[in-house]
């Protein structure tokens, strides 16, 4: 079943969820279209699966970063580790990336896929927190963590879709929040 699934987000990925079909699936995964109809009751079940697959990979590998990470939280270790974290992916394979937009927009539409999305940005908010410096007292920390949450949403966005910033502007833009948020 990964194998339909990881068919399935690089079908989503590629074409957006109005792409997304049995057969489509089917085709990139390289199976018979019996098994994505086996495993998935209809195109609203691929649908999610596909989504919570999404979430799930990218959450391991998110949460696996942060685990490993062991050091001082400056502005620059901050920096150095959200890039890794989200800005690295986008540049090499925007992937999973494409795909997790897609479900951010069917959630402006649809308010079954909304319980998702909430819990990818508190778990987004929980890593991002982890990695933080300290922030100006005057600012509540949720609100910073927020800010420079959706500030990485918009970069991701805006570097997947037209491709202009590279990994040095991506961090620089990121930087330039993070000083501005720091309680130094």
């Amino acid at each position: 079943m990964r194998q339909i699934l990881d068919g399935a987000v690089q079908v989503v990925g590629n074409g957006g969820l109005g792409a997304l079909t049995h057969r489509a699936v089917a085709d990139i995964a390289g199976v018979p279209l019996g098994s994505t109809t086996y495993y998935f009751k209809d195109r609203d079940d691929l649908m999610r699966r596909t989504m919570e697959h999404a979430v799930e990979i990218e959450a391991e590998r998110l949460a696996a970063i942060v685990e490993d990470f062991d050091g001082d939280l400056t502005i620059d270790t901050s920096v150095d580790v959200l890039t890794e974290m989200f800005f690295d992916k986008t540049v090499a394979d925007p992937l999973y990336d494409l795909a997790l937009f897609e479900m951010f927009l069917e959630a402006t539409r649809n308010p079954a896929f909304r319980g998702l999305t909430q819990s990818w940005s508190r778990m987004i908010a929980v890593l991002t927190d982890r990695v933080l410096p300290p922030t100006d007292p005057a600012i509540p920390r949720e609100t910073a963590v927020q800010i420079v949450a959706t500030l990485i949403d918009g970069l991701m966005l805006e570097e997947a879709s037209n491709q202009t910033l590279g990994l040095e502007k991506l961090s620089d833009r990121l930087r330039i929040v993070i000083t501005r948020l720091s309680a130094s």
